[in-house]
């Protein structure tokens, strides 16, 4: 019987998926990069791009699991614009004590230093307060370079025949100066018998971000994670469902490979939700049937309805264009032109599209949607986001203060926002 429980699916951001479908390529490159580090030679870092719920972060973590069960001392951060990857990394650190228990006492001494070096995280306060770090009482000991505690930590793992992995998740988030030291840190090592290896992940604007740090980054090995095929959806439902002794039917199945279109966060969204529904050993066509429009309804709203709630008349046409030219990225120019205008007419309608979070800029003169499958839910949304593409956008002075107020078109439900230029 299908519990809660014993649910092979793991639909929480993050979580490692039962069976990991499409990325032996990706996780291949690691395992090598992993192995060179191992042996003494200089690694190319491998850096995993590509939109949100591609799962990058899963790969990620395998690659490092594995790394830490053959010898790795795995240094693990998610990066986060109001953190320094010190205090990322000690905060890691302190949270994986236990791990390091049964390392030599030497080894463990040196990590244990590493942590009460690193600075703390500073959290900032409400209304403009500043910040404020959590020290604790007692004599806190001054900090050292983060490069020269690495070093140091890289020397004392290879004494001990281990070697220094450091995994950092939302890489596109870090700061340039963090990122300088760190990329000049590891070029430096593959100079040695002491080689570290960098293994990161983000979005694909992390790209144009390393090369801003430093240009010789463009030579390292970056994996694009893109939808999975349908074969590869298959596999990624049907093998822990028959690993958990139960069954699909192929009608069943076959519904769900379409409903997922092989974008990996939707995979395990639907799947679980059919795991749930079935009652015996097999899910069956009728179970998928069910689940369809409460999972649409549910993943539509969380995921795409929220951020289209607020969209302006002259937004609503900027998605519905771009959604028509395909699956991207696009230029800025390619855009403008096909709205009819020049790319600086449309500008700040694309910032204010970045700002709201439904686009991105994945480099110079690019923009994309931020969020996979937004093509799907424009098409399955068109009327409606085509009515509000042609309300028109009314001047409104009230205290002196100059605010946008969108009119009603004639004839049916609206909901807000999207004007012609």
């Amino acid at each position: 019987m299908s519990t809660i429980l014993n649910n092979p699916f793991r639909t929480a951001p993050g979580s490692q998926p039962p069976y990991l479908a499409g990325r032996d390529t990706e996780m291949e490159t690691a395992r090598f990069a992993v192995g060179m580090t191992r042996a003494g030679a200089p690694p190319n870092p491998v850096i995993l791009t590509g939109l949100r719920g591609m799962g990058k972060t899963a790969v990620l973590r395998r690659a490092a699991d594995e790394a830490g069960a053959n010898k790795a001392i795995v240094l693990y951060a998610e990066a986060t614009r109001n953190e320094s990857l010190a205090a990322i990394f000690r905060e890691s650190l302190e949270a994986a004590r236990d791990r390091f228990d049964s390392l030599p006492g030497k080894l463990k001494q040196s990590i244990e230093k590493v942590a009460r070096y690193l600075p703390k995280a500073e959290y900032e306060l409400p209304a403009g307060g500043g910040a404020i770090s959590l020290q604790g009482s007692g004599n806190v000991p001054e900090q050292k370079p983060f490069v020269t505690l690495l070093r140091e930590l890289n020397t004392e793992s290879h004494k001990h025949g281990r070697y220094l992995m450091l995994v950092i998740d939302e890489l596109q988030e870090s700061s340039l100066e963090d990122l300088n030291q760190l990329v000049r840190f590891i070029h430096a090592t593959a100079g040695t018998s002491e080689p570290v290896l960098l293994l990161g992940a983000g979005l694909p604007s992390v790209r144009a971000h390393l090369e801003k740090a430093k240009t010789y980054t463009e030579r390292w090995q970056k994996l694009n994670l893109d939808f999975l095929d349908a074969e590869q959806t298959r596999e990624a439902i049907l093998k822990p469902i028959q690993e958990a002794g139960h069954a699909i039917g192929e009608i069943a199945l076959h519904d769900l490979v379409i409903e997922s279109a092989g974008y990996p966060f939707f995979v395990q969204e639907y799947a679980s939700a059919a795991w749930q529904r079935h009652k015996g050993r097999t899910i069956e066509e009728s179970d998928v049937a069910a689940i369809i429009p409460m999972v649409r309804q549910r993943l539509d709203e969380s995921v795409y309805t929220n951020r289209f709630r607020s969209l302006t008349p002259r937004e609503c046409k900027y998605v519905l264009t771009l959604a028509d030219m395909g699956k991207g990225p696009h230029t800025v120019q390619e855009i403008a032109e096909n709205l009819g205008g020049t790319s600086q007419q449309v500008s700040s309608i694309r910032n204010q599209l970045v700002k709201k979070d439904v686009l991105f800029v994945p480099d110079v003169g690019m923009v994309e949607f931020r969020m996979p499958l937004t093509d799907r839910y424009i098409t399955q949304h068109r009327r409606d986001i085509e009515r509000r593409s042609r309300a028109k956008e009314s001047l409104v002075i009230k205290e002196s203060v100059v605010s946008v107020k969108e009119t009603k078109p004639s004839g049916g439900e609206w909901d807000g926002g999207c004007d012609h230029f």
